[in-house]
């Protein structure tokens, strides 16, 4: 029986009365800089260029079946 079941039929976990403080996080903890050198930039640039050229080769694979399909091509 998961958390969501015991909840719905009233059977409340243990923990369920504690209180949940929330400390606030200093922006230095949350934001970190990271620098990258040329490299590493350029083989992560490569890598999105690739990506994109496979999404277009799918949408134009895409394109030309519904083109099939919208002129009946497909039919029997």
């Amino acid at each position: 029986m998961n958390e969501r079941e015991l909840f719905e039929k009233g059977c409340f976990l243990p923990s369920w009365t504690e209180d949940i403080e929330d400390d606030p996080m200093p922006i230095s903890t949350v934001y970190t800089r990271h620098n990258k050198d040329m490299k590493t930039l350029l083989q992560e640039l490569d890598a999105i260029k690739d990506r994109i050229q496979e999404i277009q080769a799918k949408q134009w694979h895409l394109a030309k079946l519904l083109h099939f399909h919208e002129n009946e091509f497909a039919k029997e």
